[in-house]
């Protein structure tokens, strides 16, 4: 049975749970962090908008192997499925930014493969990853139970495209980086409620008023109320205090940055993304960025963040999308062309190199420029003609 002829659930809608957190600095979370609520963070949002982002920019395309190498192979099902529109309600930029939303909170994503009667993939649809429950029976088989409501559906393995996280240790599901970094985003999330309620109440009423005699009940009750009205919250904030009765004001609030707020910040929003493995300077901390540093870890970036997705998620599409005997002509590819292609001067002395020693023809370099070819000749790979064989100097010499 369809999940999607019955139901269908795009994505996970953001509610904020309530609860209690762990006290900073005297001030206590209003909040639990949970998978839901986690986007709410900006530094757990600007990690997971990077990566999701830089994948939905990245051609996705069907490949088949000829004599002659890999080709596009524009003439198969799944080639616009991939590259262009999953399904009718979404382009495939929003579905890849989908996949790695799912992987970044709870590790795992879940989209229904639907197939005409030939077999074919015509459609693919994301399926709520919170309401997927994933069960191994007696004889190793994976069965999917997707809930809506009170109603529970079981659908087969080859009908759910599953891609996985860092796996667990039953690799049956994929890890959520979010449930397993709780406690890290958790008080980050304090810090920042901490801010929040300073500004908000303002520093004018952070100290102590001193009474040269008790006051009546009256009196106080007036005193609180005038200090509230006029003095308490950040419009009221430079306002000075108007004092009576010998009242007097001393102040003994720690300045933030004497209590090193302002480094715990910094601190925990270096910690969230490490767990996303995104450099600094792409969440808009520059602090210690110069020109050749931010271009190295770009690169690191796309290496040893962006590959391992990229990596997880073909073999997933793969796997699951294409039958075996297809898997021997065809195969599922990111274009990671595009995160490495420098700027124009490096582009162009590579270019160069390739094409001076043979490895790549005009046509094949015009290409990656998004530049037609040139005819024929351009199919010719070319090297240069005043290179020898090591050796032949001196025997050339002698003659």
């Amino acid at each position: 049975m369809s999940i999607i002829g019955k139901y269908l659930n795009l994505a996970p809608m953001i509610m904020p749970s309530k609860g209690s957190g762990f006290s900073f600095f005297g001030f206590g979370s209003s909040k639990t962090i949970t998978v839901d609520n986690a986007m709410q963070h900006t530094t757990v949002f600007a990690c997971n908008r990077v990566i999701a982002e830089t994948l939905g920019s990245i051609a996705l395309e069907v490949f088949k192997t000829t004599d002659k190498g890999k080709e596009k192979a524009t003439e198969h099902p799944l080639f616009n499925i991939l590259k262009l529109q999953p399904n009718p309600l979404m382009t495939s930029v929003m579905w890849r930014e989908m996949i790695v939303q799912d992987l970044n909170t709870r590790g795992n994503h879940y989209s229904q493969i639907i197939r005409n009667r030939l077999g074919e993939v015509i459609a693919l649809y994301p399926l709520k990853s919170a309401s997927m429950e994933v069960v191994l029976d007696e004889n190793t088989k994976i069965h999917y139970i997707y809930k809506v409501g009170s109603k529970t559906y079981e659908v087969e393995a080859k009908d759910i495209l599953h891609i996985r996280g860092l796996p667990s240790t039953d690799g049956i599901k994929g890890l959520s980086p979010i449930e397993y970094n709780r406690r890290a985003i958790q008080l980050s999330d304090t810090a920042q409620e901490f801010g929040i309620n300073f500004f908000e109440k303002g520093a004018n009423g952070t100290g102590a008023f001193i009474i040269p005699s008790e006051l009546s009940e009256t009196s106080y009750n007036r005193l609180k109320k005038d200090i509230t009205d006029k003095y308490a919250g950040i419009n009221n904030s430079g306002k000075p205090l108007l004092l009576e009765g010998g009242l007097k004001f001393e102040r003994f609030t720690i300045p933030n940055n004497d209590s090193q707020f302002l480094e715990t910040r910094k601190y925990q929003k270096e910690d969230i993304a490490s767990i996303f493995r995104v450099p600094m300077h792409m969440i808009n901390s520059l602090e210690n960025a110069t020109f050749s540093n931010i271009e190295h870890q770009s690169l690191e970036f796309v290496q040893f963040t962006m590959l391992p997705w990229i990596k997880r998620i073909e073999q997933a599409l793969t796997t699951s999308l294409l039958s075996t005997i297809e898997q021997e002509l065809y195969s599922i590819k990111f274009n990671v062309d595009t995160l490495l292609r420098g700027d124009f001067k490096t582009r162009t002395e590579g270019y160069r190199a390739l094409l001076s020693n043979g490895v790549m023809n005009i046509n094949e370099v015009r290409a990656l420029e998004n530049l037609n070819g040139i005819g024929p000749n351009g199919d010719e790979y070319r090297v240069q003609l005043n290179t020898t064989a090591v050796g032949e100097t001196n025997d050339n010499t002698k003659n």
